[in-house]
């Protein structure tokens, strides 16, 4: 029988960060999206009009989804999201994110598909997270957001 991981660090976080819109947002999201669902229309392309409209239904409606609450947690074993389990073994390497938009301590895995993953740091200390870290995986020289985290940021998404 395995015997259980043990617990080094435990904080929760939001599942992402989540920016506030107003109405100035909602109305300058669907004008864009309707210029281009337009442009489909009128370029005869009605699959692209269909497609460009539902993505656009999507944004939308994931923009108001507030994000859940997870339990985080770094074992000897690897990382716990929730019931979700990462052994160290299947993590590259981490960086962590710390600026004025971004406390986020990132992951690069072994998978195939979804091999980079973020988790909020929230109120922890930067210090404590890469000492406990860097004794099992290596980090990464880059420490900058990724190019999803930095297009999020703009759009407030």
């Amino acid at each position: 029988m395995a015997k259980p991981p043990e617990i080094l660090l435990e904080w929760q976080a939001p599942e992402y960060r989540h920016y506030p819109k107003n109405s100035a947002w909602y109305i300058t999201s669907i004008v864009i999206w309707a210029l281009f669902v337009i442009y489909m229309a009128v370029q005869a392309d009605w699959f692209g009009a269909v497609v460009v409209f539902i993505v656009g239904v999507l944004y939308l409606l994931f923009a108001q989804r507030e994000p859940e609450i997870v339990n985080i947690q770094l074992s000897d074993q690897g990382v716990h999201l929730e019931d979700l389990h990462i052994p160290y073994s299947r993590i590259r390497h981490y960086w962590i994110v710390d600026n004025e938009h971004h406390k986020v301590l990132n992951f690069h895995t072994t998978a195939y598909i979804n091999n980079e993953f973020a988790v909020q740091l929230e109120d922890q200390d930067v210090d404590i997270v890469k000492e406990l870290l860097s004794a099992v995986l290596d980090e990464h020289d880059e420490t900058e957001e990724t190019l999803t985290q930095r297009i999020a940021h703009k759009i407030k998404f």
